[in-house]
């Protein structure tokens, strides 16, 4: 079967307050300076994983002043993603992984390298910027919400037991 790709720069500007979505790659720069990591892919104890920081799509989302990377994955296992793939039938979840985004602080680590998606799932992100940066915004201040108050049944959760967000305490003033 032969499928057809899109490749995609920008969406077009959200209606959520500043926000907006860009699919990109990230730039290996980014991976080097970033050794300390938890819990992102490719990244084990603090060490990137040879060969495969081969530069995820990710989806670039401003949200409240931080500029965050949401990977666009498959074999997804739980539910803190925007599903772009749900065949049930064969066991095929792919879609951007909210529990695997990454704070940019620094936008040279976004790279100009074409990214290409496959077209149908490019469809699926099209006209849906408010609706993913919503639920992208509620996963993490339910996180916030969690660690301000110790609920480990929040914490231990499929959607946040291995979230990147525990490396962003700080900049979440908490």
């Amino acid at each position: 079967m032969n499928t057809s790709y899109a490749e995609v720069f920008l969406f077009k500007k959200g209606v959520f307050g500043d926000a907006e979505m860009q699919l990109k790659k990230l730039d290996l720069s980014f991976y080097e300076a970033n050794t300390g990591l938890v819990e992102a892919l490719d990244n084990v104890y603090g060490h990137w994983i040879a060969g495969k920081t081969r530069g995820y799509g990710v989806v670039i989302i401003n949200l409240k002043n931080l500029t965050f990377a949401i990977p666009l994955r498959s074999n997804i296992s739980h539910n803190a993603a925007y599903l772009t793939v749900n065949n049930t039938n064969k066991g095929i979840r792919k879609g951007l992984d909210f529990s695997k985004a990454l704070l940019i602080r620094d936008n040279r680590y976004i790279s100009n390298e074409r990214y290409k998606i496959p077209a149908e799932e490019h469809k699926k992100l099209q006209g849906k910027e408010h609706f993913i940066i919503g639920k992208f915004e509620k996963y993490v201040e339910k996180y916030i919400n969690a660690v301000s108050k110790s609920d480990k049944n929040i914490l231990h959760s499929q959607e946040y037991r291995f979230t990147t967000l525990k490396n962003y305490h700080s900049e979440f003033d908490l």
